[in-house]
């Protein structure tokens, strides 16, 4: 078994680079971007939970992080951590479709085979510019909060992908998990993104914790209670594979859903989105419907059944 780096001139005319002044080359360690904006905007993420297609899920949620400051996804940075050097091409494969799909480029990285790992990991870390700053703790009270997206997206097409087995030993139908197992092309937010953005004061993408913890988010950026008087948006397969597995898919992994503060409602509808709550005052908490109110950080739920399911942890 072959383990450490691999050489840039093995796979470098196999990924999509471009739109930098100095691009990935042999010998040159870093690239050289030309300035289009005041700020820089840079996110990192690793994916460790989804076994298949993760060079396309790393790339689309490190860019989702990004447009959530109302701007494109311009390049990216990628770390490759592979269990066999015969792994690279797939990751490649799911690299380059994000890439196109979003339209974005890689500018540089680090491919290796490492000792000890599992699965495959994937690092990302993307960035673009901005001409002005996006923040939640903008958000004041009377504002209204809403969802593009569905709850549980990311988690729902992991599940269908990793447990299709247990799925329909469970009772789940063939054509729930095959319409689950599509739902990848749901996880890209850029396009919503950029409509909304000169509607919303800030936006924030729904990733471990589902919607509830990016709900929750709000609360303790703003420092205002988040009052919840709609249950988010959610789809079909969702509710049945998660009802099948007892998950909570509000507690779900959402990349593909992103929460919006707007003090135009009408304008986020007509684009698409679903008005489900406001800030009002009080202590930072997310309240729904006036039933239960939440202060703590939810577990993430894809986490915790994998957990359980592989014996990492004692079941409750």
């Amino acid at each position: 078994m072959f383990f450490g780096k691999i050489p840039v001139r093995d796979f470098l005319n196999k990924i999509k680079t471009g739109n930098c002044e100095v691009c990935p080359e042999i010998g040159e360690d870093d690239a050289f971007i030309r300035s289009e904006g005041n700020y820089l905007v840079i996110h990192s993420d690793p994916i460790t939970e989804a076994g298949k297609d993760a060079g396309f899920l790393s790339i689309t949620v490190a860019c989702n992080d990004v447009n959530m400051k109302g701007v494109p996804c311009k390049w990216v940075l990628t770390t490759v951590l592979l269990t066999k050097r015969e792994n690279l091409d797939v990751i490649i494969d799911g690299i380059n479709e994000a890439c196109n799909l979003i339209g974005c480029s890689v500018v540089g990285g680090h491919t290796e085979v490492t000792r000890g790992l599992q699965q495959d990991i994937v690092v990302t870390t993307a960035f673009s510019f901005s001409d002005k700053i996006m923040k939640l703790s903008d958000g004041k009270v009377g504002d209204y909060i809403g969802v593009f997206g569905f709850a549980g997206i990311e988690g729902t097409w992991i599940l269908a992908n990793e447990f299709e087995n247990e799925l329909a030993k469970r009772g789940v139908k063939h054509e729930i998990i095959e319409r689950a197992k599509k739902l990848k092309y749901s996880i890209p937010v850029q396009e919503k993104a950029l409509k909304a953005k000169d509607d919303v004061i800030a936006m924030h993408d729904a990733t471990e914790g589902g919607i509830y913890q990016a709900l929750l988010e709000v609360a303790k950026a703003t420092r205002k209670k988040v009052f919840i008087f709609r249950d988010p948006p959610i789809l079909q397969e969702t509710l049945e594979i998660t009802k099948a597995l007892n998950i909570n898919p509000y507690t779900l992994i959402s990349s593909g859903a992103f929460i919006v503060i707007t003090r135009n409602p009408q304008k986020i509808e007509e684009l698409g989105g679903t008005i489900i709550g406001k800030i009002v005052e009080g202590e930072d908490v997310l309240e729904v419907k006036g039933d239960k109110v939440y202060k703590e950080d939810f577990e993430e739920e894809l986490v915790k059944f994998e957990s359980n399911y592989y014996g990492w942890r004692k079941r409750d």
